[in-house]
């Protein structure tokens, strides 16, 4: 489609519709893949902005929003296919269809009168986005599923309010003690679990992990060391450090937990309370291992009150902890009974966590005895084997998906609009290269009962050499507030199949430049210097960083523009170098001639 001005006296626009003589039917070779787009530009150019208009207009429920917009869709009757436009009478818009197929649907400028239009078949909207969104609107329309991770960052604090809906104390301690990342960091880790332990996850491009490794970590007992203000606490410490001895390293386990707690809620009380008028210690006995004080500890916590002005008030948190800790340890204790769990380290500080079926329930159980004894810092690491960022970020990007398909409490509709925002952006260029292909696998596959439009954004290449160009819109910024949307039948060069190094030397990607832009600057100072008449003296440096340059073209161009500038002297000696070259790769050559 394109649209035009009819001239500057008539500001009646011609709206014309073209057939696509590009189009290949199931192009994808996926029979629920209705269609791909990829929108591309650079940073700014107003990609996300184009799928942020997208998820607050066009999902159920908020429909009204059409009466500034043309809409072409297509719909299924009587096993026909029929083509429909929508257009809103205010727009004056004239209709010049080459194609002769489509139905004109026109509406008023009352907005509830675009709800006429119920023709328009219904649709899921999935938004995905890896980075944070600053100033993003996570409002849930119906129609609309976010899973980005600024949606998960607030769903994070909304599954602590509607999972302790009967028990405020609970809900406070939760939402002050737990920062939204370390919330969003172990649902993510939940939603791994449940995808590793499902036949999907043998899509994974790389080697799944088999287990889950836990970490228990004990580092925060360092703010006591030589702090004066709490001498007694490190003292304490200390002596329980050294009562810490157990021969299994089952129960140096438990006692290592046991202690991270301990030092955890006396971190709690001591750093991050102010003025915190609860004094409550209890002596250490001479025969007592840390692990009978430490029980012991938290029993007697129950019910102690402190003195605030004339009431004697009963510490909440407290009370928890006296019950929830017991639990904590009797559940750690039968994982390692049962051998679910698997001491991994001697000394008692870390296990893995097999991925079986029982895994997810377990983690679950895990994760909310974690969450509501820890205090506002943390004492388990949670880590993947061996797993990179792009592998956890690619593992992230699955769950995800998986996890709407198959845990939320959501039927999705028959017709799914997926929207990827620069999904590829954080992975190595080899893994940007395989993404659409592992992607389109992934989806077509996992959601085989639906049929699919698929909408990526992208600043590189990678994506839109897997697609025509007919499939890609290139979009470009023009002016502080104004971008250029560039037709199917721009100058750009045909994109599918093409070389990642030539659309990369394509000025709309990079501006004609391969080079980082340090080393750019860097050469532009040095043709600046060779370029100049009025300088005549020889600077060595810039002579060193010609000869440094990797891409020999290039080199050879700029080691000419020296010799021409400083004469034949330079062009002897550039010479010679060249014949060393050469006599390097001659012996190199005859050596492995003779080796044969």
């Amino acid at each position: 489609m394109e649209l035009l001005n009819s001239s500057q006296a008539n500001q009646t626009r011609t709206l014309i519709i073209y057939e696509n003589p590009d189009y290949i039917p199931d192009f994808f070779e996926k029979k629920n893949i209705k269609n791909v787009t990829a929108i591309i530009g650079k940073n700014g150019a107003g990609k996300s902005s184009i799928l942020k208009y997208i998820r607050h207009h066009l999902p159920d429920g908020i429909s009204a929003n059409f009466h500034e917009d043309v809409i072409a869709y297509e719909m299924e009757e009587e096993n026909e296919i029929l083509f429909y436009l929508l257009i809103p009478d205010h727009l004056g818009l004239a209709i010049n269809d080459k194609t002769e197929l489509f139905t004109i649907q026109r509406f008023g400028d009352i907005p509830i009168e675009s709800l006429r239009f119920s023709g328009i078949p219904s649709a899921d909207y999935i938004h995905y986005s890896y980075f944070l969104e600053y100033n993003e609107d996570m409002n849930n329309y119906s129609g609309l599923i976010n899973i980005s991770t600024t949606a998960y960052l607030e769903a994070a604090r909304t599954r602590i309010i509607e999972e302790n809906l009967g028990n405020k104390n609970v809900q406070s301690q939760l939402l002050a003690k737990t920062s939204d990342l370390q919330n969003l960091y172990l649902d993510e880790v939940a939603r791994a679990i449940q995808f590793l332990g499902a036949e999907d996850s043998r899509r994974l491009p790389f080697e799944r992990p088999t287990e889950l490794t836990v970490e228990i970590n004990l580092d925060d007992s360092i703010y006591f060391e030589d702090n004066k203000k709490h001498l007694e606490i490190n003292d304490l410490l200390e002596e329980l450090y050294r009562r810490n001895i157990s021969k299994r390293k089952e129960d140096r386990l438990i006692n290592n937990l046991l202690l991270a707690i301990f030092i955890n809620f006396q971190i709690d009380e001591k750093k991050y309370s102010i003025n915190n008028p609860s004094k409550y210690q209890i002596p250490l006995n001479e025969t007592e291992s840390a692990f009978e004080y430490i029980t012991r500890f938290f029993e007697e916590m129950k019910g102690y009150q402190v003195r605030i002005e004339n009431d004697e008030v009963r510490i909440t948190r407290y009370d928890l902890l006296s019950s929830i800790i017991p639990e904590f340890i009797e559940f750690m204790e039968d994982l390692i009974k049962r051998k679910i769990i698997k001491v991994t380290l001697g000394e008692g500080t870390q296990f893995n966590l097999p991925l079986t079926e029982e895994t997810e329930e377990i983690f679950q159980r895990l994760r909310d005895y974690y969450l509501k004894v820890k205090g506002v810092s943390t004492f388990f690491n949670f880590r993947w084997r061996s797993l990179s960022t792009g592998e956890q970020s690619y593992l992230s990007f699955m769950s995800r998906f998986y996890h709407i398909k198959h845990h939320e409490h959501h039927k999705l509709q028959k017709n799914l609009v997926i929207m990827i925002d620069e999904g590829d952006a954080c992975y190595h260029p080899e893994w940007q290269r395989q993404f659409f292909n592992l992607t389109l696998n992934y989806l077509s596959a996992l959601f085989s009962e639906h049929t699919i439009q698929l909408i990526f954004t992208a600043n590189t290449p990678f994506l839109s050499s897997d697609l025509p160009k007919s499939n890609v819109l290139f979009l470009e910024k023009t002016g502080k507030r104004t971008s250029l949307y560039h037709s199917k039948e721009n100058n750009r060069i045909q994109t599918f199949a093409a070389n990642i190094h030539t659309l990369y030397s394509n000025s709309f990607y990079m501006d004609g430049i391969l080079i980082g832009a340090f080393a750019k600057n860097k050469l532009d100072k040095i043709i600046k210097y060779l370029n100049d008449k009025k300088v005549t003296s020889r600077n060595e440096d810039y002579l060193k960083t010609i000869r440094l340059i990797g891409e020999p073209v290039l080199r050879r161009k700029l080691l000419d523009m020296w010799a021409e500038k400083f004469g034949l002297n330079e062009e002897r000696l550039r010479l010679q170098e060249r014949l060393d070259e050469i006599d390097k790769l001659i012996k190199e050559n005859n050596k492995g001639t003779q080796n044969d």
